[in-house]
């Protein structure tokens, strides 16, 4: 991108010396059978405009719209938007990408690979008590067709009393034969005080490390799409919404 704006720089000079002063500065009618323009040349300076003018439209969407929403290090407005950006029809427009990064990372049985993505549904739900049970608020559930899934968020609070143990026991009964687990999502991927005898079925992450496994699928896929076809402006603003909640995961 430097070379182009650089190219551009050094060519505009040479393409006004040869426009006529008089068009820019008189007030007198002109006599246009006197300007003659370079039709390549004048192309080429306007194919020329297209990066630099890519790169002012990108520079508009430089803000962080969760910083204007006041999300700072708070767990539950955070858990919010990480659903979003977990959920397959979310308005992200990344369809399954984030959370198949999510997924590559879980862990199940001993004898069992989680499931590289759902089959039929999914859905994915914050704030609920998975079996009914009140004192277990779990702050991220993922139902699947084919795995059943627990997210624990971490940023600044410290771990409830046989918290995780209480999700495994919670995601065992819930998931009904199907393949399932809980991540212990924590600023440097520590282990829980408590996992009882689920250690096999329990992802702790950090989330740097989530982050950068969901940005790098992320980015691949949204340099094709806009490839083939340029993205709207609804679509651009809402995967700039995404890369910003993914740098912001990496500051945690």
């Amino acid at each position: 991108m430097e070379t182009n704006h650089q190219s551009l720089v050094e060519w505009l000079p040479g393409f006004f010396q040869q426009w006529p002063e008089n068009v820019l500065t008189s007030n007198e009618p002109t006599n246009t059978e006197q300007i003659v323009i370079d039709v390549d040349q004048f192309r080429a300076f306007l194919n020329r405009l297209t990066t630099p003018l890519q790169a002012v439209q990108h520079n508009v969407l430089s803000f962080d719209p969760w910083d204007i929403a006041g999300l700072k290090r708070n767990e539950v407005r955070n858990s919010s938007v990480l659903a979003w950006l977990l959920n397959p029809e979310g308005s992200h427009g990344f369809d399954a990408i984030p959370l198949n990064a999510l997924l590559a990372l879980s862990r199940t049985s001993k004898k069992e690979f989680f499931p590289a993505s759902f089959m039929r549904y999914c859905r994915v739900q914050v704030e609920t008590n998975p079996v009914g049970d009140s004192k277990n608020r779990v702050d991220i559930e993922i139902d699947a067709d084919n795995f059943f899934l627990l997210i624990e968020v971490k940023i600044g609070a410290f771990e409830q009393d046989k918290q995780i143990e209480r999700y495994c026991s919670d995601a065992e009964k819930k998931a009904g034969g199907r393949p399932w687990g809980v991540v212990f999502l924590t600023p440097n991927g520590r282990q829980p005080v408590s996992s009882g005898s689920n250690n096999h079925h329990i992802s702790c992450l950090s989330w740097r490390h989530l982050a950068r496994e969901m940005e790098g699928d992320m980015h691949k896929a949204y340099q094709k799409a806009v490839a083939v076809h340029p993205a709207s402006p609804m679509k651009q603003i809402a995967a700039h919404a995404a890369f910003c909640f993914i740098e912001r995961m990496h500051q945690f």
